[in-house]
């Protein structure tokens, strides 16, 4: 290791220090923590030898927009819940998490809008080798409720402090606007998680309907674009490598969840499907010529 490298462990334990501080910092305090650790990356960035490596640089940045990142700005759409009735049965259930793939599933009596908890799959593994009655009742775990408003920060608290690590998020009126679980929070902090499936098939990255719109990843290049969904952009800047950095700088900003943004030199028209304040996650794109 050249002398001008960090080093790992000492990264490690400086990274941890700071995170540490600014998770238990009083509110009162707050501004004051957040200046000196902005003062630390700055000063950091400008000193000849770093003591913090880039990713972890951008790791603490992160950290630091969290205290302004509301629950609504990162939660899973009311539309886009996975759950079934209270009165499933055993064969529904296991349908379920095969069709979608999740490792977690909300429960409700009646409607979506009364959710009793939710159901693991590691519980229901786990109930095939006891060899016992199904009740799907018996699965519900408890879970938590938030208001939109609430900032990510505060419900990462309450997690821990909590053990629970799912958040329904509910309206004024006591409806269900959306879904919050643990990965969703750590990913505005680390950046997105990809399960091994996931990295494998970087390729689906650009999936072509066959009504000929194409969904794409924010991440997806021109060449994914050209190559999977037979969509060919030639971007006036060329320091932009990305379909959501388009985007976003047509629009001038980080277009929300469900804003229709056009581009009309190429004939395009992009649907937001999911965004969070700093980035586009997917759009669906369409031709409109």
């Amino acid at each position: 290791m050249s002398s001008s490298e960090p080093s790992t462990s000492a990264n490690k334990s400086y990274i941890k220090k700071i995170l540490l501080k600014l998770l238990f910092w009083r509110k009162a305090k707050e501004p004051t923590l957040r200046d000196t650790i902005e003062e630390l990356i700055e000063e950091d960035e400008c000193a000849e030898q770093q003591s913090i490596a880039e990713n972890e640089r951008e790791i603490l940045g992160n950290v630091l927009s969290l205290h302004d990142v509301q629950v609504q700005d990162i939660m899973v759409p009311r539309v886009e819940i996975e759950a079934v009735a209270v009165t499933a049965h055993m064969e529904e259930l296991i349908s379920k998490f095969v069709e979608t793939q999740k490792s977690m599933i909300v429960v409700y009596q009646g409607n979506i809008d009364n959710v009793l908890g939710a159901v693991y799959l590691r519980d229901v593994i786990n109930w095939f080798k006891m060899n016992k009655p199904f009740n799907l009742s018996i699965f519900v775990k408890e879970i938590l409720f938030v208001p939109p408003t609430m900032r990510s920060l505060d419900l990462l608290l309450k997690m821990r402090e909590t053990g629970i690590k799912s958040a329904i998020v509910v309206d004024e009126y006591g409806g269900v606007d959306g879904l919050v679980a643990f990965r969703d929070i750590i990913e505005e902090i680390i950046g997105d998680i990809q399960d091994a499936t996931e990295i494998k098939n970087q390729k689906k990255k650009v999936i072509k309907n066959s009504d000929g719109s194409v969904i794409a990843d924010g991440r997806a290049t021109f060449e994914e674009l050209k190559k999977y969904g037979s969509i060919q952009i030639n971007p006036d800047d060329d320091t932009i490598d990305t379909i959501g950095g388009l985007i976003s700088s047509i629009a001038g900003r980080v277009p929300v969840r469900g804003e229709l943004v056009t581009k009309d030199d190429v004939a395009l028209e992009f649907e937001i499907i999911d965004a969070d304040p700093r980035r586009i996650k997917s759009v669906r794109i369409r031709k409109t010529g």
